[in-house]
């Protein structure tokens, strides 16, 4: 009986025995198979390490698929810059684009003074522009001369802003957008950098901040009041406001602590010693408001675009210019505005010799009306089709640019031309511009426009330009930096 227990049991075991090498079998064949498909995978990896395509060309690091990312999209970056925001309609011929030139505005009428201001100016007898009788012989040769050149700059500066649009149809938003901030106050520019080589310095300034009231003031003012009679009330993107309205008490700062340091220590520094100091400051803050303006620009074209974009964007763009009539026409009109404002500038002294008229008026309120003419036509139609965000950018827009951009851009040219222009101003221009500011930051701080703001704007704007006619040209000796100065 022992004995049949243990073959049954050695029968068991040998069953037990036989059953777990079956188990075995299996699970050794699934190994088997488990083992075949990681050798297969380890396989292609080195085929595809050796073929550059699995761990990239070098073998290992980053995977090619992100490098390839990384390529493609600077690659749609770059190409971005040149791929218009729109689909635009074909552009007109030649011939359809020379007449939408001529029939643009009709302020082009004016463009027949352009050579009647050219005739004037070689064919009479301007003087030397030296106060006494010489100049009271020359006066009215200098008059005609001025008028014409003046007249014939309001539709160069529309043509240089057409051109200027037309170009940037064709590019992507953010390189359209820089070339509208760069060439959208060249007038200004140009103006400004022949007189100040004519050594015109009280010119450049009062130019430049008359420049900044006529558009918060007058442009903006006159949007809100034709807007406000057609609508009882528009709005616009509050966001943008306020840091446009941060972006000018930055320019007044900029603009009062130089006159602060002069009010405050002048008495107790020779004047040679503040000049050099007073030059070393306007030069310093320049530079950091040209960095404030690089940064501003990277705000509104790249980070924070939405903030400046249109809600309700048009499907198609038409271009009314083919792309060589509008860099041809982007060219003339620049040159023969630079050619013109040499003969305006040039007869500014001849107007002004007599006294009858002040040099801070002509460059506060006459010179920015010349340069404003087209932003100003524009800014109001935008106002009128309900367009407010393009008016305040437009206006507003404008204001930030001469005082974050072209104010001290020409600090430096003058830096690099040895000329003493300084930010310096008159303190009475100075305050004005921050009344200026002050009052149009409370206007647009709700974020709405009325017929009765615009009318308040316009009003301040006109009490300013009549106190500014009784404003007596500084003499020499009551200058830090005279004209006199500049000629040395």
């Amino acid at each position: 009986m022992e004995e049949g227990r243990a073959n049954t049991t050695s029968s068991s075991s040998g069953g037990n025995a036989s059953s777990s090498q079956q188990d075995l079998g299996s699970s050794t064949g699934v190994t088997s198979s488990n083992g075949g498909q990681i050798a297969a995978q380890r396989t292609r990896t080195v085929e595809k390490d050796a073929s550059g395509q699995g761990f990239g060309l070098a073998g290992h690091g980053a995977p090619p698929r992100r490098m390839t990312m990384r390529s493609d999209g600077a690659a749609r970056s770059f190409h971005d810059l040149f791929t218009p925001e729109k689909r635009l309609k074909p552009a007109p011929n030649s011939w359809q684009s020379f007449k939408n030139i001529i029939f643009l505005s009709p302020l082009n009428i004016l463009l027949l003074c352009i050579p009647i201001s050219w005739a004037l100016y070689f064919a009479l007898d301007l003087g030397d522009n030296i106060p006494g009788e010489d100049c009271n012989a020359h006066i009215k040769n200098n008059v005609g001369v001025f008028v014409t050149a003046f007249l014939a700059i309001m539709p160069l500066a529309q043509l240089l802003s057409y051109g200027t649009e037309e170009i940037a149809l064709r590019v992507g938003q953010t390189l359209g957008g820089l070339i509208n901030a760069t060439l959208g106050n060249a007038v200004e520019l140009i103006v400004a950098i022949i007189a100040l080589f004519h050594c015109e310095l009280t010119i450049v300034q009062t130019s430049l901040i008359g420049s900044v009231l006529s558009n918060l003031l007058l442009v903006l003012g006159t949007c809100f009041f034709v807007g406000g009679l057609r609508f009882k009330e528009q709005e616009f993107k509050q966001t943008a406001a306020q840091l446009n309205s941060g972006l000018l008490a930055m320019a007044v700062i900029a603009v009062l602590i130089p006159a602060g340091f002069h009010a405050t220590l002048g008495d107790n520094i020779m004047d040679p010693m503040e000049r050099d100091d007073l030059l070393k400051v306007s030069r310093g803050t320049s530079i950091i408001l040209l960095v404030i303006y690089g940064g501003y620009l990277f705000f509104t074209l790249s980070s924070h675009k939405s903030l400046y974009e249109d809600d309700d964007p048009e499907e198609e763009e038409q271009p009314t210019l083919n792309l060589t009539m509008a860099i041809v026409l982007l060219v003339v009109s620049t040159a023969l505005v630079g050619v013109t404002s040499e003969w305006l500038v040039d007869t500014i002294d001849g107007v002004t010799c007599t006294g009858n008229i002040s040099k801070t008026w002509v460059g506060l309120i006459l010179l920015p009306i010349v340069s404003n003419a087209a932003e100003h036509v524009s800014a109001v139609t935008g106002a009128y089709k309900a367009k407010m965000d393009l008016a305040m950018g437009i206006a507003v827009g404008s204001s930030i640019q001469i005082s974050i951009f072209v104010i001290p851009l020409l600090t430096i040219i003058s830096w690099i031309a040895s000329k003493p222009l300084s930010l310096l101003f008159d303190p009475f221009v100075a305050i004005l511009l921050f009344l200026a500011v002050l009052v149009v930051n409370y206007a647009i701080a709700d974020g709405k426009s009325n017929y009765m703001e615009g009318f308040v704007l316009m009003m301040v704007f006109l009490v300013m330009a009549l106190v500014a006619w009784f404003i007596p040209d500084p003499q020499d000796g009551s200058q830090l930096f005279p004209d006199s100065a500049c000629r040395i």
